[in-house]
């Protein structure tokens, strides 16, 4: 696959002279993609610039399965190796089964993971890096109609509610790949083969092992190969969306051919 930087996103980087780029990463495809068609740029910008470069992972307790966890770190300590990106690893410390217990799954439309759990980390990270700041993730307005509605330009200026201020980067913006092509792109390089077999495996990264917007065969999926009993039993006992626990209630129940078939 052939991508290059526009030149317009070249100027404004040069123009902002960040002092910290960090990546947002999740150890999923998009993210990974993101890391992977930009790194040479970033890594030369700031050996020009002399800004530094970080990779942010963030695990949330009870819901970021360990495979996940250990597949992002492989590939986080990799670029710091070989392109020499610092690695931050940050743990959420609220238990993500004792939220939905009191507030329920869902945060005002949002996505419950990102707006409760991460957005805080990211909000305490940005309050201690060097101005300007250039965070990269792997977004796109492909993702969802929300994103579609907020993702207006490849490399904007962010303003949050909590008073931090960056500049957002989302280098898949006007790309158009299904699931399959970002795999198969990831698939040529080494570096993120655990990614890949994760996607192969149980058809997600995992960073999420129990979200609200997964559709049923994917969950099937991960069913298949490992049991998901104990998210059944956490469902059954705590949970009152009768959405949710209708979705869930056909696990272990039904086999993946079957639905997809």
């Amino acid at each position: 696959m052939m991508f290059s930087i526009s030149d317009s996103v070249k100027g404004k980087l040069y123009e902002v002279k960040p002092r910290s780029i960090i990546y947002l990463f999740s150890g999923g495809k998009d993210s990974s993609l993101a890391l992977l068609l930009t790194r040479d740029f970033v890594r030369d910008l700031c050996s020009e610039i002399g800004c530094k470069v970080h990779i942010l992972y963030v695990l949330i307790p009870g819901n970021t399965h360990p495979l996940n966890t250990y597949a992002s770190s492989l590939v986080m300590e990799w670029h710091k190796k070989n392109y020499e990106f610092n690695t931050i690893y940050k743990c959420v410390s609220t238990v993500f089964q004792e939220y939905i217990i009191e507030h329920s799954l869902h945060y005002k439309g949002r996505r419950l993971c990102f707006h409760v759990f991460k957005d805080q980390i990211f909000r305490e990270v940005e309050n201690i890096l060097p101005k300007p700041l250039v965070e990269v993730d792997g977004m796109s307005p492909n993702d969802s109609r929300l994103r579609a509605r907020t993702i207006k330009e490849e490399l904007t200026y962010v303003e949050t509610y909590h008073n931090t201020r960056f500049w957002a980067w989302h280098p898949l913006y006007n790309l158009k790949l299904s699931s399959e092509e970002k795999l198969n792109i990831l698939k040529q390089y080494p570096e993120f083969n655990y990614i890949v077999k994760l996607y192969e495996v149980f058809g997600d990264s995992l960073n999420c092992v129990f979200c609200p917007y997964r559709e049923l065969p994917k969950c099937v999926k991960y069913d298949e190969v490992e049991d998901f009993s104990i998210i059944n039993e956490f469902i059954n006992k705590y949970l009152r969306e009768r959405k949710i626990r209708k979705r869930f209630s056909k696990l272990n129940t039904v086999k993946l051919d079957e639905w997809l078939g």
